[in-house]
């Protein structure tokens, strides 16, 4: 095999090993991002949730004011 074959394909093996590295951060930088907007998503959704139990928390003890001393 001449010389000159083998440095295109060390040339070629480069070139793909730095579009695999270049593909993989892409996709991680991608992901992260993602998983950012999903935790910022479940957090709001959380609050929601919060809100809305203390919202009937408020409505069940004006309705049953002695509702604390049946749940003890």
């Amino acid at each position: 095999m001449p010389n000159y074959d083998l440095g295109i394909l060390i040339t070629l093996n480069i070139g793909l090993t730095l579009v695999g590295i270049l593909g993989t951060a892409i996709g991680l930088i991608t992901m992260s991002r993602m998983l950012g907007r999903q935790l910022r998503e479940i957090q709001l959704t959380g609050e929601r949730v919060a809100n809305i139990c203390e919202r009937i928390d408020v409505r069940l003890r004006r309705s049953f004011p002695n509702i604390g001393d049946d749940l003890l």
